[in-house]
Formats: structure tokens, C-alpha cells, sequence
């Protein structure tokens, strides 16, 4: 070995480009189609996709826009929120919770507490409301679900009203050995 001299420096160029000096530098290679050419397919025909995913683009944001009105019923609430825990989307679950739920739970707390108190709401089969009723300032909407794990329970939701919105207020649940 050569006194001063690097043994791992490449001595030369070894990889086919570059120089031997500096040989991780690539060549810049020739364009040779212009950057706008498309093989053909031509300027009018890119416009006319980029119309097309434009147009369904707005679409799809309209009928979302349509998805996420907010419900007139508590009862509507109450079965959206059940949807929403059986598809797992506690965050749009938590949106449904009054303002007074949520000084209670964090979103974290509110999961665990749904998944460990009221298993059969947190992940059902089916649910479907038995009725709604008012007492004492307040709305209940009495719901009979099954859970995925076999158990039938009567969940007894209190709804509350803010800011003209319905928002759920309170959950029970208990077991219903009755036929759904």
C-alpha cells in the first residue's frame, strides 16, 4: 500500500460512467422527445382526462356532501353512530358524543369505554330503535342490538340537543334475554 492513498477510494473508474476522479457521477443523458409528447396520444386527448377526472371529482365531493348532512331524528344519530362503531370509526362515533361526553373522554378513553362497557354496541350484528320517548328535559331512544359475540342487550341512549344538532348525551346498556 502506497503511503497517503485511501484503499477504499476506486482508483479508477469502475462502473462504466463518470471518471476516476469522481466516479458516482452519471452522465446526462439525451432527451431526445419533447417533455410534453405522450407517445401519440396528443394534448387534446390529456385534456379530455384531465376534464373527465375533474367532473368526477366534483361528483364525488357533492354526494359526500349529501352523506354528511346531520340528522333531523335522535334516532338517526343513534344508528349512525351504532354504524359507525361496527365499521370501527370510532372518530366519527366520538363526533356524535355531546359536548358534556367529551369532557369526560378523550377520543382513546371513549373507544376503550365503549369496547369495554357496551362490547355489543362497540361491534354488532344488527340494531334496530324500539322507540323514542321524552322525560324530565331530555330524549331517549331505546335500541335492541345484537352483539358480535352472541350477547343480545337493550341500549338506552339520552340524546340532548346543541346547537340545533342532536348529540348523544349518555349510553346504557342491559341484557336483553328477549327475542330481537
Amino acid at each position: 500500500m502506497v503511503a497517503g492513498s485511501n484503499p477504499v477510494a476506486p482508483t479508477s473508474c469502475t462502473r462504466g460512467y463518470g471518471t476516476a476522479r469522481n466516479p458516482f457521477v452519471r452522465p446526462k443523458l439525451p432527451v431526445s422527445r419533447h417533455p410534453c409528447d405522450h407517445g401519440g396520444v396528443g394534448h387534446a386527448r390529456c385534456a379530455d382526462v384531465l376534464l373527465l377526472f375533474t367532473v368526477l371529482l366534483a361528483l364525488t365531493t357533492a354526494v359526500r356532501a349529501q352523506e354528511v348532512s346531520p340528522p333531523s331524528d335522535p334516532a338517526d344519530l343513534v344508528l349512525r353512530q351504532i354504524a359507525a362503531l361496527r365499521a370501527h370509526d370510532f372518530a366519527e362515533a366520538y363526533a356524535c358524543a355531546s359536548t358534556e361526553l367529551r369532557r369526560h373522554f378523550t377520543p382513546g378513553e371513549f373507544e376503550w369505554m365503549i369496547k369495554r362497557a357496551h362490547p355489543e354496541v362497540a361491534s354488532s350484528v344488527y340494531a334496530f330503535v324500539v322507540r323514542t320517548h321524552e322525560a324530565e328535559g331530555y330524549t331517549y331512544v331505546t335500541v335492541k342490538v345484537q352483539g358480535r359475540n352472541g350477547e343480545n342487550v337493550e341500549a338506552l341512549y339520552e340524546m340532548v340537543r346543541e346547537r340545533g344538532l342532536w348529540k348523544v348525551n349518555a349510553l346504557s346498556t342491559r341484557r336483553d334475554d328477549g327475542l330481537l
